[in-house]
């Protein structure tokens, strides 16, 4: 098994991520009772799962013909001790744990805009990333990627110099907030970054929504 997820691996995996920015549109319509019915089962079921192709060698050879090429290696590892949970487990839980602790409002914009600043960082970060930051994994030009796309996503979802934004958060709170998530999802944590950011982001609005 390689040591590495390729680039055309990284472009389907983020592909698949940025399938979750069904989440957000499914909670504008159903409403918060709705999402959370559907979102706790299903954020339930996938970690399960996960557990599950971590001691049973035949439903991990499934999921490693399946999705493997789009995992990386410590998310393939056949590891019956310490599960490895894989990314879109964690983006399911992700926005599972944004819409039961904050707002809808602020659980949308830090989920939106970290997927697509999340996205923008492995792309860019992955293909022209030279510098690297810190003793991380990460980039300078993934996290410059990160944040640019961030506050632009961020912008068009939550800010009230945008007439058409359906949210209305001060512009220097959405900025805080991409910063933060960049910040986080750049750092070498030990959570994994698709929880860790997005709540990091969503706590920073809701701080400056205190003050403001």
């Amino acid at each position: 098994m390689s040591t590495t997820l390729n680039y055309s691996g990284e472009l389907y995996r983020k592909s698949l991520h940025l399938l979750a920015l069904l989440y957000p549109v499914g909670y504008m319509i159903l409403g918060r009772s709705w999402a959370l019915w559907i979102l706790i089962p299903l954020s339930s079921t996938a970690i399960v799962l996960d557990i599950l192709r971590a001691k049973n060698k035949s439903v991990h050879a499934l999921f490693d013909r399946t999705f493997g090429f789009m995992m990386r290696p410590e998310e393939r590892s056949f590891n019956p001790e310490r599960p490895p949970i894989n990314g879109a487990s964690w983006v399911t839980a992700s926005f599972t744990v944004l819409i039961i602790f904050f707002s809808g409002p602020i659980a949308i914009v830090s989920f939106v805009s970290f997927m697509i600043g999340d996205a923008m960082a492995a792309i860019v970060g992955r293909k022209i990333g030279k510098h690297r930051l810190g003793s991380g994994g990460s980039s300078w030009e993934g996290t410059l990627s990160f944040m640019i796309s961030g506050l632009v996503v961020s912008h068009l979802l939550g800010s009230a110099m945008v007439p058409f934004a359906p949210f209305d958060f001060p512009s220097v709170s959405l900025i805080g907030a991409v910063l933060v998530a960049g910040s986080l999802e750049a750092a070498p944590l030990p959570m994994n970054d698709n929880i860790v950011a997005p709540v990091g982001g969503a706590l920073f609005l809701l701080a400056m929504g205190a003050f403001l």
